[in-house]
């Protein structure tokens, strides 16, 4: 499989406080052992992952900025895990996206990764169910039953 993560599964596998943690953790440590997938992580959900990990207004304990480096290098030395950068014409996708879809104001980020997902044939993994709202996007949610 090839998936593409959101921040929100960076935070629930790194955060054990969190309820989601477990099932997440599990996931995304079986995605990168195996192989035959490929996981990819863009530069906006590291950034994301790092701005609320350790941000003291969400999270109390936050997590220490070397803790943070030590859980995204362990991803990035996983041999089939790749960081994903946007192209200049990314953008104009993204917002062709954003007006076809009406993904303005805090949905602009998700209209960034659903494109992502789309150039590269990705699975987007993420709990956000905004996703939902572009049927032609594969989507899939650790959690789900």
């Amino acid at each position: 499989m090839n998936y593409l993560l959101d921040s929100n599964i960076l935070l629930y596998a790194k955060m054990d406080a969190m309820p989601e943690h477990d099932v997440v953790a599990r996931w995304l440590e079986g995605a990168v052992s195996d192989q035959n997938n490929t996981v990819n992580i863009c530069e906006t959900s590291v950034l994301s992952f790092l701005r609320i990990a350790t941000n003291p207004k969400v999270f109390n304990p936050t997590l220490p900025g070397s803790e943070a480096e030590k859980f995204i290098d362990s991803l990035f030395n996983c041999t089939n895990v790749n960081l994903l950068r946007a192209s200049s014409a990314h953008f104009r996708e993204v917002i062709r996206l954003m007006d076809k879809s009406r993904f303005y104001g805090n949905m602009v980020m998700d209209a960034h990764l659903a494109v992502l997902a789309m150039s590269i044939g990705a699975t987007l993994v993420t709990r956000d169910s905004d996703f939902n709202k572009i049927p032609y996007l594969k989507t899939l949610n650790p959690l789900a039953k």
